[in-house]
C-alpha cells in the first residue's frame, strides 16, 4: 500500500516542484547548488534543502538535476558532469553537541533559529529511507557512514533530471504507527566515478503536523553551522574518514603530480599535489569522526578555529618514515 500510495503521488509531486538540487563539476568536484524553476536561475553554493513529508510521510522533492555540457544556463566557473555515468549519494553522520548520528530530530516547538534544538529520535526503529534507482537505503540515528545507491545516470551530454523519493519509517512502514511530527535532519554527500565527492548536502524535512516556521527556523539552523556539522577533511586522500600516516603516504607517493584530486593528494584542490597540500594535511592529522568538533546548538559569541590535535612526535615519527622509504625507494630504483 505504501509503495502503491508513492507511485500514486509522483506526477503531482513533480509538478509541483520548484527548485531542485543542482549538481555541476566545479575544480574536479562535483558541487551542489539551485535549480529554481520558477526564476529560471541556476546557481552553486546552495547546500541546505528544506522539504515537508505529506500525509504518508514521503516526499520527491526536490529531485536531482544537472546542466548538459554547453547549457547557455551553466554557472560561472561550472561544467557538465562526465556523460553517461552514475551519480550516486552516500549518507554521512552528523555531530552536534558531541552526539554523532546519521539521522538528528527536533520536536518542532518553535519559529527561531535559537528555538531549534536536534537531538536523538523518537523511536529505536525509526529510518529516513531514500529510494535509489536499484535499492532503497536509509539511515537511523547510528554514528555510523552509510554508503547510498545510483541517483540516476546522466545521458550522453551530461544532462540530469530525476526525482528520488524520501520517506520516514516509524517502523513497519508505518503501518502500526506514524512518525511523532517534527523536523528531521540527514546530510548526504554526492559522488562519481573520477570526481571529487561533493561538500557534504544537508536535508530538513518537515512532518505534516509540523509548522512551516519551524522548518524555516531549522533549515537557518543549518545554514549557519554548514561547514561544521558533518565530515568533510581536505587531507583525507582514502576516505576512511581519518586523516593519519595512510594519507600523508598517498600524498608522498603522488607528489609532484598534476591534475590530482583529493584522492591523489591535493588537499587544497589546486590541481598539484605539493607543499600546501602537506601544509593541509599536517593542520588536520589526528582528525576523525570521533575527533573532529562538529556543531554546537548554541554558537559562540566570537569565531573560533576549531580544535585540531597538535603535531606530535608520532606525526613527526611517519613524516620521517615515509620520507626515508621514499628515498630507499629511489636509490634502489636507480
Amino acid at each position: 500500500m505504501v509503495l502503491s500510495g508513492l507511485w500514486a503521488l509522483v506526477a503531482a509531486d513533480v509538478q509541483g516542484q520548484h527548485a531542485d538540487v543542482l549538481v555541476q563539476v566545479a575544480d574536479g568536484r562535483l558541487a551542489t547548488g539551485s535549480a529554481d524553476f520558477d526564476s529560471g536561475a541556476w546557481t552553486l553554493g546552495k547546500r541546505v534543502y528544506s522539504t515537508e513529508f505529506t500525509s504518508i510521510f514521503s516526499v520527491n522533492d526536490p529531485g536531482f538535476n544537472a546542466l548538459a555540457a554547453g547549457s547557455p544556463s551553466m554557472p560561472a566557473g561550472a561544467s557538465a558532469l562526465p556523460g553517461s555515468t552514475s551519480l550516486r549519494w552516500d549518507f554521512l553522520p552528523l555531530k552536534i553537541d558531541g552526539s554523532l548520528q546519521n539521522l538528528f530530530y527536533w520536536n518542532g516547538n518553535g519559529a527561531t533559529e535559537g528555538e531549534v534544538a536536534f537531538g536523538t529520535l523518537p523511536g529505536p526503529d525509526y529510518r529516513l529511507e531514500v529510494y535509489g534507482r536499484d535499492n532503497i537505503v536509509g539511515v537511523d540515528g547510528a554514528p555510523s557512514f552509510v554508503p547510498g545507491d545510483v541517483i540516476n545516470n546522466t545521458t550522453s551530454n551530461g544532462s540530469l533530471h530525476t526525482h528520488r523519493f524520501f520517506y520516514l519509517d516509524s517502523g513497519n512502514q508505518n503501518a502500526t504507527t506514524s512518525p511523532v511530527d517534527g523536523i528531521y535532519l540527514m546530510s548526504l554527500r554526492l559522488r562519481m566515478t573520477g570526481l571529487d565527492a561533493s561538500q557534504p548536502a544537508y536535508f530538513v524535512f518537515g512532518t505534516p503536523g509540523s509548522t512551516l516556521a519551524a522548518l524555516r527556523a531549522a533549515e537557518a539552523w543549518v545554514t549557519n553551522r554548514v561547514d561544521d556539522l558533518a565530515p568533510d577533511f581536505d587531507a583525507d586522500f582514502n576516505g576512511d574518514f581519518i586523516v593519519d600516516g595512510a594519507d600523508f603516504l598517498i600524498w608522498q607517493r603522488n607528489l609532484g603530480a598534476s591534475n590530482a584530486l583529493l584522492t591523489a593528494g591535493d588537499a587544497d584542490r589546486d590541481g598539484t599535489a605539493g607543499a600546501g597540500d602537506l601544509a593541509v594535511w599536517q593542520e588536520e592529522f589526528g582528525l576523525s569522526l570521533e575527533t573532529f568538533p562538529g556543531a554546537q546548538s548554541t554558537p559562540p559569541a566570537s569565531i573560533a578555529t576549531h580544535a585540531v590535535p597538535e603535531p606530535s612526535a608520532l606525526l613527526l615519527a611517519v613524516c620521517g618514515i615515509a620520507v626515508l622509504t621514499g628515498f630507499a625507494g629511489g636509490r634502489t630504483a636507480n
